[in-house]
């Protein structure tokens, strides 16, 4: 084991090889390589005896050739100490290799099998293959690793609600779209069949009436799909709620539209209920609302607009004095294609997808909107869009 070991460290220090030691079988001063110089010289030879420990040799002759002289002897004590500092280092190389690989073996079990569970969930959700891909989220680890896992399923689980949404929105609008489709079919099947004029009339307002729903559906559909695109695009800046207001209600009363409903707006001063927005969007939203306030006005009444600051947000309500929105239906009047109208209203008028556009244009502010009861106990419903201020968007 020993002549092992000082074999390879010989080898790693790529020390020269020495001979190998043997003794002569006479001995005579020829058969001494040591005593081959010239006369008044001095020769020394190390060789490796056969338990492979130093055999110095030095042989001189003298200067007129009479005599020489040979000594040599084992340097086995040098070669124990060079030995056992040998075994020390190998010691301490084989415990250096030990920790290494136990290290090593760490790191595979805490980073690299992390690193590949997350990589495997991720090549899954690529491909596919699997309704839902569970992304390991870690929650133990509060390293890096620990965080790019939760971001990884947080971003999963965003990436599966988009799909989903966008699957049942793709199916709402196929069944939305066939509605007035079977009705202008039927009114031209119709048409073929019919000789009397003032029915062969009224079924042409029908395919028209038809026509126009699906124009509105469309454009309402290319809106709704487009406004989360769009919103990401945009670009925010400084907005005064109460000019905006003001001139979104202007643009109305040239248009006449409301009929005799009168709208109220309680104008904040100037400068206190400032927003980051959108300004074209957040109109969109507003005319919304207000067109869903007249809507379900009666006749003669009247809708009101505030815009109050608090703290952290600025609040703007639209209230009518209609029937109101009954607490179970407060939730799914903001859902796609989700309509509930005023009785007597022509049907198919509206998409359903008004709210549902607003709610997504607030979001998109970072803001939420709500329905609830007049705050005066009045009957009616009140409308409550909350939006940041941009001191609180900062924070």
């Amino acid at each position: 084991m020993a002549q092992i070991l000082d074999q390879g460290f010989d080898f790693l220090v790529m020390a020269p090889t020495l001979p190998i030691f043997t003794e002569p079988k006479s001995d005579q001063m020829l058969a001494w390589p040591e005593l081959s110089n010239s006369p008044g010289g001095v020769k020394t030879i190390t060789r490796l005896a056969p338990d492979y420990t130093h055999m110095i040799s030095t042989g001189t002759m003298a200067t007129d050739g009479k005599y020489s002289i040979l000594s040599t002897t084992n340097a086995r004590n040098i070669r124990l100490l060079v030995r056992a500092e040998r075994f020390r280092i190998t010691i301490f190389f084989l415990i250096v290799l030990g920790i290494a690989i136990l290290l090593s073996l760490f790191l595979a079990r805490t980073i690299v099998r992390p690193l590949r569970r997350l990589a495997h969930a991720a090549v899954r959700v690529r491909l596919g293959r699997a309704q839902e891909v569970t992304v390991p989220r870690l929650p133990s680890r509060r390293d890096e690793i620990g965080m790019l896992a939760r971001a990884l399923s947080d971003m999963s689980n965003a990436l599966r609600q988009r799909i989903d949404a966008t699957e049942a929105f793709a199916a709402d609008v196929a069944h939305e779209i066939k509605n007035p489709l079977a009705s202008l079919r039927s009114a031209l099947d119709g048409l073929d069949h019919v000789k009397d004029p003032d029915l062969q009339a009224q079924l042409m307002e029908v395919a028209k009436a038809d026509v126009l729903r699906m124009d509105r559906l469309i454009s309402d559909i290319s809106e709704a799909s487009r406004v989360d695109a769009q919103l990401a695009k945009a670009k925010f800046e400084l907005i005064d709620v109460g000019d905006m207001v003001e001139q979104l209600l202007h643009a109305r009363e040239q248009r006449e539209n409301d009929g005799d409903i009168s709208i109220a707006f309680a104008r904040p001063r100037k400068g206190v209920a400032i927003i980051w927005g959108e300004d074209m969007r957040l109109e969109r939203v507003l005319n919304n609302l207000i067109d869903n306030a007249v809507s379900f006005s009666p006749p003669g009444g009247l809708v009101e607009i505030a815009a109050t600051r608090t703290e952290e947000h600025i609040l703007i309500r639209v209230s009518d004095e209609g029937p109101g929105v009954p607490i179970q239906e407060r939730e799914a009047i903001f859902r796609r294609f989700h309509s509930e109208r005023p009785a007597g209203e022509e049907f198919g008028k509206h998409s359903g997808l008004g709210l549902a556009i607003a709610r997504t244009i607030v979001e998109g502010h970072e803001g939420s909107i709500t329905v609830h009861d007049r705050e005066d106990g009045k009957s009616g419903a009140c409308f409550e869009i909350a939006l940041p201020t941009p001191e609180a968007r900062l924070e």
